[in-house]
């Protein structure tokens, strides 16, 4: 056990109280979590935040961010900085990033400027690449019993795709299509949708041996708590829970049927904001599994933002 003074701290320990942000195209999530004083390496979640902002949905000819998606996330880390000013978290404690919608757009810079000038936040932007490592990361802190694995991280501009193994990253790539873009072009269409998917993972290597599947982020979380038919959000369900493609393909073929408007009224464990691009995020995950042939995938919520807590802190243990 750490029974170190106030202030000091080994080397890759956490401090006592540490937050993490990740500024995704659709949704900013936000992770507070507190150190036990009988061992500081132990972490405790203490507060889980996220806000659907549609970041990246409907950016210009040239690609820049939209108005409603920059006010829509200076809103939410405005509200993510008065929060940890209310919990007592230090500047230094604070680790974010930001992906795709941002750094692919001509005036990210500009808005993470202005996210800095307008909320004290310093968000940093993330290769794709390098996105792709902190999404493996957390995955194998998560479920060192998986290994190996493959880890699919279904954002709503990109998609990062990561062969983990016992040794560490045998390869990872970044795809430029996500949920988002997928529903803006295709709409709920499932023919045109299952085409564009595969084109796109076609770029692929293919794998040589059965891995696992592990797939992050807000589309698997989601399609998992429909399936469920949860509305109460359950990180203990959620986080390690398993989806079975029938009952994903199922899903996903109901919801094509119906309209968003309706989606957002009527189905249980559908988030509002994700409505528009559920069934896009839902298809490409299904031509993820057909790729990796397998029936089932392990479902995570830990993303981008516990990679960056376990690449600062190296030792910290969330429990």
């Amino acid at each position: 056990m750490s029974f170190l003074p106030p202030g000091l701290a080994r080397k890759g320990e956490p401090p006592p109280r540490l937050a993490v942000i990740d500024l995704g195209s659709n949704t900013a999530h936000m992770t507070v979590l507190q150190a036990d004083p009988r061992d500081t390496r132990r972490l405790r979640i203490l507060e889980e935040l996220q806000v659907i902002t549609g970041l990246g949905r409907d950016p210009h000819d040239d690609g820049s961010l939209c108005e409603a998606g920059r006010r829509g996330a200076l809103h939410a880390l405005a509200h993510f900085s008065r929060r940890l000013d209310s919990l007592g978290v230090a500047p230094s404690a604070v680790r974010g990033a930001t992906t795709s919608a941002v750094r692919e757009a001509p005036n990210g810079h500009a808005f993470l400027a202005e996210v800095s000038d307008r909320t004290g936040l310093e968000l940093d932007i993330v290769s794709g690449e390098e996105e792709a490592a902190l999404t493996a990361l957390a995955q194998a802190r998560s479920f060192p019993e998986h290994l190996p694995f493959v880890v699919a991280d279904i954002g709503g501009g990109s998609t990062e795709v990561v062969l983990r193994e016992h040794r560490g990253t045998a390869w990872a790539t970044s795809l430029p299509v996500g949920s988002l873009k997928l529903a803006a072009a295709h709409r709920d269409d499932v023919e045109s949708l299952t085409s564009a998917v595969d084109e796109a993972l076609d770029q692929l290597p293919e794998l040589r041996s059965h891995a696992a599947l592990v797939v992050v982020a807000g589309t698997a979380t989601t399609a998992l708590q429909i399936v469920a038919g949860r509305d109460l959000w359950d990180p203990d369900h959620v986080h390690g829970g398993s989806l079975e493609r029938g009952a994903l393909r199922d899903v996903r073929d109901r919801l094509a049927a119906i309209a968003p408007a309706e989606r957002r009224r009527s189905v249980p464990g559908l988030v509002p904001g994700r409505a528009d691009a559920i069934t896009a995020g839902m298809t490409l995950l299904l031509g993820l599994m057909d790729w990796a042939d397998t029936k089932e995938v392990v479902v995570s919520d830990r993303g981008v933002r516990y990679g960056l807590l376990w690449r600062a802190w190296p030792r910290a243990v969330v429990l």
